[in-house]
């Protein structure tokens, strides 16, 4: 992610196909935000398949929150971190407010939109992107401030990495949206955003799906024979990780618990004092291979937020959301149970119960496994990247016309 005002640009050599119905872009900006790993994943994501739809196209990242510089967003991204950890009651009671009250929803919409708007005009002026992509809802906000106060008409598209549609992510002036699930219609509280609705493939990287248990056992060294649990609580390690590790690898449950634990040492030193064996417990720092480690899982357990429960449903594995975190988290969580993808752990020994049932009832893990398969079926990243080219061709046929 970008750092100060340094941008992550993408350059693909590859020479264009043959014709094609539509133009496609030549540069597209996709707005991300550093808060966890999800919206930056996403952006991961859509930067590798947007390179193998449209090669040659130059893909720009940029932090939303740095459009108020990087003080500003290091500060945002602390708070947000500091918030959900310590008080994350506060985060629950604004959730809530945002997802009930039509009347707050539109004042926070407005307000983060001129917020973020103002500075992303001048931005958007300097680069003249084809395309923008945001997959955090504040640059969302801003693109459709823009639309409805300035006019700006480059094509915009919003990619949701997440299982549910908060009305922060939900415009009119946006003109595509991508979702997860078919309902986030009913979530987002906004009139016609079912008309701009796209439902699109889970934004991660192309190698989740493609590694077989024994496969992935071999490569880290794990037994394809035992039951094993992933733990993770994303990039930060939220979520009571620590309790959930310390539970499973003292249950009678003979489970082997992989723990990532981001880019939270002190967690990662915590459970490795614990001195368990390794038959008992791995402990990972942040890592770059999830693709395998969930491939050698036989259940993922993490926190119900985020693109580690999409990757884990592309696997696909049957995911426990352990304590869900406030507001997203719980939210999510109550989508996946709808559609049989995953059980709710509220505390320690529900969790181990869950753990259990998993790893001793057959029908019970083969129904959340096939459900899984299901959800993932027929969706390709890269089709969902085929279906923006429209916007783009109509834009692009415009500018050709003006120059002329």
């Amino acid at each position: 992610m970008s750092s100060g005002g340094d941008q992550i640009v993408a350059r693909v050599a590859h020479e264009r196909p043959g014709p094609t119905p539509l133009p496609y872009p030549e540069r597209v900006l996709i707005l991300s935000a550093e808060m966890g790993e999800g919206h930056n994943a996403a952006a991961d994501a859509l930067t590798t398949a947007i390179a193998e739809v449209w090669p040659g196209c130059q893909v720009e990242r940029f932090d939303t929150l740095e459009l108020r510089g990087l003080p500003f967003a290091r500060a945002a991204s602390w708070g947000y971190g500091f918030q959900m950890k310590s008080v994350p009651v506060t985060y629950e009671v604004f959730y809530d407010r945002l997802c009930t009250s039509d009347r707050f929803a539109a004042a926070t919409k407005r307000a983060i939109g001129s917020f973020f708007g103002r500075r992303l005009e001048g931005f958007l002026a300097d680069r003249r992107p084809d395309l923008v992509i945001s997959t955090y809802p504040f640059g969302s906000a801003a693109l459709d401030w823009l639309r409805t106060h300035r006019g700006v008409l480059t094509p915009t598209v919003t990619y949701i990495p997440a299982l549910h549609v908060h009305p922060l992510w939900a415009y009119a002036g946006i003109d595509q949206t991508y979702v997860m699930y078919d309902t986030a219609h009913l979530h987002a509280r906004t009139p016609g955003f079912e008309q701009r609705m796209h439902l699109g493939a889970p934004p991660v990287r192309p190698e989740f799906g493609t590694v077989t248990k024994d496969g992935a056992c071999r490569e880290l060294d794990l037994d394809d024979e035992r039951f094993v649990v992933l733990v993770t609580g994303g990039a930060w390690g939220l979520g009571g990780i620590d309790r959930a590790v310390e539970a499973l690898v003292s249950s009678p449950t003979p489970v082997q618990v992989l723990a990532v634990c981001g880019r939270n040492s002190a967690l990662a030193e915590d459970l490795r004092s614990l001195g368990r064996p390794r038959e008992r417990l791995v402990v990972f720092d942040y890592v770059d291979n999830m693709h395998e480690l969930m491939a050698a899982a036989d259940a993922v357990v993490t926190n119900g937020a985020g693109v580690t429960v999409l990757e884990a449903l592309r696997t696909p594995r049957p995911t426990i959301a352990f304590n869900p975190l406030a507001g997203h988290g719980k939210a999510s969580t109550a989508e996946m149970i709808r559609r049989d993808l995953a059980l709710q752990a509220d505390d320690v020994p529900a969790l181990v119960e869950a753990v259990e049932r998993l790893a001793t009832d057959p029908g019970l893990y083969a129904r959340m496994e096939q459900a899984g398969r299901n959800w993932v079926q027929g969706r390709d990243l890269r089709e969902s990247v085929r279906q923006m080219t429209v916007l783009v061709g109509g834009s692009v046929r415009e500018s050709e016309a003006a120059r002329a």
